[in-house]
Protein backbone atom coordinates (compact mmCIF):
# COMPACT_ATOMS: atom_id res chain seq x y z
CA UNK A 1 0.00 0.00 0.00
CA UNK A 2 0.92 3.11 -0.61
CA UNK A 3 -0.54 7.30 -0.67
CA UNK A 4 -0.52 9.37 -3.09
CA UNK A 5 0.13 12.26 -1.38
CA UNK A 6 3.81 12.71 -3.11
CA UNK A 7 3.90 12.92 -6.21
CA UNK A 8 0.39 11.04 -6.88
CA UNK A 9 0.18 8.14 -8.56
CA UNK A 10 2.35 7.52 -11.14
CA UNK A 11 5.51 8.56 -8.43
CA UNK A 12 3.82 5.73 -6.39
CA UNK A 13 4.00 3.18 -8.49
CA UNK A 14 7.15 3.83 -9.56
CA UNK A 15 8.11 4.04 -6.07
CA UNK A 16 6.44 0.81 -5.54
CA UNK A 17 8.18 -0.93 -8.09
CA UNK A 18 11.49 0.24 -7.82
CA UNK A 19 11.43 -0.95 -3.51
CA UNK A 20 10.00 -4.53 -4.68
CA UNK A 21 11.91 -5.04 -8.20
CA UNK A 22 8.85 -5.74 -9.21
CA UNK A 23 7.27 -3.87 -12.92
CA UNK A 24 3.74 -3.14 -13.54
CA UNK A 25 1.53 -3.21 -16.60
CA UNK A 26 -0.84 -0.44 -15.96
CA UNK A 27 -4.33 0.48 -17.87
CA UNK A 28 -4.89 4.15 -19.16
CA UNK A 29 -6.61 7.09 -17.62
CA UNK A 30 -10.22 6.96 -17.83
CA UNK A 31 -11.61 8.76 -20.16
CA UNK A 32 -13.63 10.96 -18.19
CA UNK A 33 -10.18 12.26 -16.11
CA UNK A 34 -7.37 14.27 -17.23
CA UNK A 35 -4.40 11.55 -17.95
CA UNK A 36 -2.35 14.50 -15.50
CA UNK A 37 -4.35 14.77 -12.78
CA UNK A 38 -4.90 10.69 -12.29
CA UNK A 39 -1.31 10.14 -12.79
CA UNK A 40 0.49 13.30 -11.02
CA UNK A 41 -2.63 14.52 -8.72
CA UNK A 42 -1.80 14.56 -4.91
CA UNK A 43 -4.25 13.70 -2.15
CA UNK A 44 -4.12 12.43 0.68
CA UNK A 45 -7.40 10.37 0.84
CA UNK A 46 -6.10 8.52 -2.84
CA UNK A 47 -3.96 4.86 -2.21
CA UNK A 48 -2.48 2.19 -4.26
CA UNK A 49 -2.70 -1.63 -3.23
CA UNK A 50 -0.78 -4.58 -4.85
CA UNK A 51 -3.17 -7.61 -3.67
CA UNK A 52 -2.61 -11.30 -5.49
CA UNK A 53 -5.16 -11.20 -8.88
CA UNK A 54 -7.71 -13.51 -7.09
CA UNK A 55 -8.35 -11.44 -4.81
CA UNK A 56 -8.35 -7.99 -6.65
CA UNK A 57 -12.28 -8.01 -7.71
CA UNK A 58 -13.38 -8.98 -4.01
CA UNK A 59 -11.25 -6.09 -2.89
CA UNK A 60 -12.75 -3.78 -5.58
CA UNK A 61 -16.16 -5.01 -4.51
CA UNK A 62 -15.54 -4.74 -0.94
CA UNK A 63 -14.58 -0.64 -1.75
CA UNK A 64 -17.32 0.24 -3.76
CA UNK A 65 -19.86 -1.59 -1.20
CA UNK A 66 -18.25 1.12 1.50
CA UNK A 67 -18.24 3.71 -0.68
CA UNK A 68 -15.19 3.84 -1.79
CA UNK A 69 -14.07 4.64 -5.42
CA UNK A 70 -12.27 1.83 -6.30
CA UNK A 71 -10.96 0.37 -9.46
CA UNK A 72 -7.99 -1.90 -10.87
CA UNK A 73 -5.28 -0.70 -12.38
CA UNK A 74 -3.32 -3.86 -13.83
CA UNK A 75 -1.12 -6.26 -13.29
CA UNK A 76 2.64 -6.16 -11.52
CA UNK A 77 5.02 -7.94 -12.78
CA UNK A 78 8.68 -7.82 -15.58
CA UNK A 79 11.08 -5.71 -15.22
CA UNK A 80 9.50 -2.17 -16.46
CA UNK A 81 6.63 0.27 -15.87
CA UNK A 82 4.08 0.39 -18.66
CA UNK A 83 0.94 2.25 -19.25
CA UNK A 84 -1.15 1.56 -21.95
CA UNK A 85 -0.18 4.56 -24.81
CA UNK A 86 2.94 5.34 -23.26
CA UNK A 87 6.56 4.49 -23.27
CA UNK A 88 7.66 1.57 -20.90
CA UNK A 89 10.04 2.83 -18.31
CA UNK A 90 12.25 -0.20 -16.83
CA UNK A 91 13.10 -0.26 -13.14
CA UNK A 92 16.73 -0.02 -13.80
CA UNK A 93 16.34 3.50 -15.19
CA UNK A 94 14.02 4.44 -12.55
CA UNK A 95 16.75 3.44 -10.03
CA UNK A 96 19.55 5.72 -12.23
CA UNK A 97 17.14 8.64 -12.03
CA UNK A 98 16.18 8.34 -8.39
CA UNK A 99 19.33 7.21 -6.85
CA UNK A 100 21.65 8.83 -8.85
CA UNK A 101 20.75 11.68 -11.62
CA UNK A 102 18.13 13.60 -9.02
CA UNK A 103 20.65 13.68 -5.50
CA UNK A 104 23.21 14.53 -7.75
CA UNK A 105 20.60 17.51 -9.41
CA UNK A 106 19.83 18.82 -6.40
CA UNK A 107 23.59 18.91 -5.29
CA UNK A 108 24.18 20.48 -8.11
CA UNK A 109 26.70 18.52 -9.82
CA UNK A 110 24.55 16.64 -12.80
CA UNK A 111 25.25 17.16 -16.10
Amino acid sequence: MHDLSDGGLAVALAEMAMAGKIGAELTAAPADVAAHAFWFGEDQARYVVTAKAADAEAIVQRARAASVPAMRLGTTGGHAVAIVGERAVPIAALHEAHEKWLPAYMAGSAA
